[in-house]
């Protein structure tokens, strides 16, 4: 006698995506999705108003320059040093430079202060938490302009 097996692989078959189905949502659950902080502002509003952000940030880039100095973080005291220049290079130091420290995966170790000017330059120390790679993003404004930067560091190593 024999015995047909296609009716078990079936059953087993179905049961297995059932299983993946449970964690695939377990997952998801688990691991929600962070919303991305770039403006540091909610999704809504950058939605809202980003053809004034995209017009400011051009208006912004005519008449100054950002640079930071900062090419690698130190774990797990970290310095970092920027520079805001007008386009004939002299430093400006009327500037507010609001500073967001974020991790690429997670707003868990998020450390948010402003930049103190000093000697022409504007310097954030912070604790890190955590070692690995940091987001820092910049909302720099100058009278009634503001723009935004996002640069890559990491405590390992020089990102390109």
């Amino acid at each position: 006698m024999s015995k047909n097996y296609w009716p078990h692989f079936i059953i087993a078959l179905v049961v297995f995506a059932i299983g993946l189905g449970v964690w695939t949502v377990k997952t998801a659950i688990d691991n929600p999705v962070e919303l991305d902080d770039t403006y540091m502002m909610a999704y809504q509003d950058v939605d809202r108003n980003i053809y004034k952000i995209q017009k400011m940030k051009h208006e912004f880039k005519q008449k100054y320059q950002v640079r930071l100095l900062t090419q690698k973080l130190h774990f797990p005291d970290a310095h970092i040093e920027l520079e805001v220049l007008t386009k004939d290079g002299r430093p400006v130091s009327n500037a507010k430079v609001e500073v967001l420290l974020t991790r690429p995966d997670t707003k868990k170790y998020d450390l948010k202060t402003f930049a103190k000017y000093i000697d022409g330059r504007y310097v954030v120390d912070a604790k890190l938490p955590v070692e690995g790679r940091w987001n820092l993003l910049l909302k720099i404004k100058i009278k009634d302009l503001v723009d935004y930067e996002k640069y890559k560091l990491s405590t390992r190593r020089v990102l390109q």
